[in-house]
C-alpha cells in the first residue's frame, strides 16, 4: 500500500508540473511596462477618469459610459467615407479579434466600439453597418458634434467643429489614428499607437486585458 501511495503521489505530482508547464505556455505573458511601450502601447500610471457620455447605434440603441463598466473596450474614432487609415486600422482591430477566438482567449469581458468622427453624414445606423462590416461582434455609433468633442477631447482625439459649415469636411483629413483602451472601471486607460502590426498589437492586448 505504501509504495502504490507513494506512486500515486508522484503521478499527481508530474501531472501538477505538466499541468503548469502546459499553462505557462499557453498563457499570454505578461509584458513590462517598457515592452509595452516598445510594441505600441502606452499606458497610463493612474487611469483617467472620464465624464458620462451618450451615443446611438442602429434602431437608437444607446451606448452609454455604464456601458464599458465590467468590460475592456477597444474604441476607434472614424467614419464611413475614410479613404484609407480608418478601414486600415479596422481590419487590424478585426484580425485580432479573429486572432483570439483562435486561441480561445476570453472575450465574454471585451468589446469593440467605432465612434463617428462625422456625424454630419454618418446615421447610427450608417456607421453600425460599417463596423459589423469587420467583425459582427463590432459595434458602430453617433451622435451630435459637441458630444462627439467633449468624449474626443477627454480621450486625446483630436476633433473640432468644421469651420466651413456642414459641406466643410477638411477636419476630418487629420484625425488622430490612435486606438483608445478603457479599462472595466469605465476608464481612459492607455492608448494603442500606429502602425498596428497584428503580432503586436495581439501581444499588448491580451498582456494587459487577461
Amino acid at each position: 500500500m505504501t509504495i502504490k501511495k507513494n506512486i500515486l503521489i508522484i503521478l499527481v505530482f508530474i501531472l501538477t508540473v505538466l499541468a503548469l508547464f502546459i499553462n505557462k505556455l499557453t498563457s499570454p505573458r505578461v509584458l513590462s511596462e517598457n515592452e509595452l511601450l516598445i510594441n505600441g502601447l502606452f499606458l497610463f500610471e493612474t487611469p483617467k477618469q472620464i465624464s458620462d457620455f451618450t451615443f446611438l447605434s442602429e434602431d437608437n440603441i444607446e451606448f452609454k459610459k455604464d456601458d464599458l463598466i465590467g468590460k475592456w473596450t477597444l474604441m476607434y474614432f472614424g467614419f464611413t467615407r475614410c479613404p484609407d487609415e480608418c478601414p486600415t486600422s479596422m481590419y487590424q482591430m478585426s484580425k485580432l479579434v479573429k486572432v483570439l477566438r483562435e486561441k480561445n482567449f476570453p472575450l465574454e469581458d471585451k468589446q469593440f466600439v467605432l465612434v463617428s468622427i462625422d456625424p454630419e453624414r454618418d446615421t447610427p445606423e450608417q456607421i453600425n453597418k460599417y463596423a459589423k462590416g469587420f467583425d459582427e461582434a463590432f459595434i458602430g455609433v453617433s451622435n451630435v458634434r459637441p458630444m462627439l468633442i467633449n468624449l474626443a477631447t477627454q480621450l486625446s482625439v483630436n476633433n473640432v467643429m468644421p469651420s466651413g459649415g456642414e459641406t466643410d469636411h477638411s477636419h476630418l483629413d487629420n484625425h488622430v489614428n490612435n486606438i483608445i483602451l478603457l479599462n472595466p472601471n469605465g476608464e481612459f486607460a492607455g492608448v494603442f499607437r500606429p502602425p498596428f502590426d497584428l503580432s503586436r498589437l495581439s501581444l499588448t492586448y491580451q498582456s494587459v486585458t487577461q
